[in-house]
């Protein structure tokens, strides 16, 4: 009983602090990133960043690769059948783009595990997915963070895996 209590205090204790944490972040400055509530937002970055990892502007494309690379929190998605990934640190901010990106980045609290979790549940990992992520992360130029990952799949509402279609991001383009 005492340890159940414990557990859901300390959940609680997250909840107030990710709370506390936008608040005070967006009180002191208008230009803050502010976590995503629904999976929605998160395709709609994931849309961003597909636009950019496919731009003809090089800061762009090195922008997103660099981030694939670097990234340490995944999220899964496909694109025309194929897996991608993306990073949580892109994704779970509300319509994220590479200047509000970089802009937020001199900034010190950039976790966005919790809300992750909070929207798609537990993460996991696996040898399957990490060697689809290196061998996506790898088909860019520049070295990829050697570290432990973690996964979470994206879903569409009718709990498939979410497919970026060609023309899914055309229509998302308009």
């Amino acid at each position: 009983m005492e340890l159940t209590n414990s557990i859901k205090i300390h959940h609680h204790n997250q909840i107030i602090r990710t709370t506390l944490r936008n608040y005070l972040f967006s009180s002191q400055n208008n230009t803050m990133l502010h976590f995503v509530e629904n999976i929605d937002q998160i395709i709609e970055n994931i849309r961003t960043m597909e636009q950019y990892l496919n731009s003809d502007n090089k800061a762009e494309k090195e922008f997103a690769r660099d981030l694939v690379k670097k990234g340490r929190s995944m999220l899964v998605y496909k694109v025309n059948g194929e897996n991608h990934f993306a990073p949580g640190r892109f994704l779970g901010f509300k319509k994220n783009s590479m200047a509000a990106y970089q802009e937020d980045e001199k900034r010190e609290s950039r976790d966005t595990s919790p809300t992750m979790q909070s929207l798609m549940g537990k993460p996991f990992s696996h040898a399957v997915i990490e060697k689809e992520f290196a061998d996506y992360a790898n088909s860019f130029k520049g070295n990829t963070l050697k570290s432990k990952r973690k996964y979470w799949r994206v879903r569409n509402d009718e709990n498939k895996y979410f497919e970026l279609s060609d023309t899914t991001a055309a229509a998302s383009a308009e």
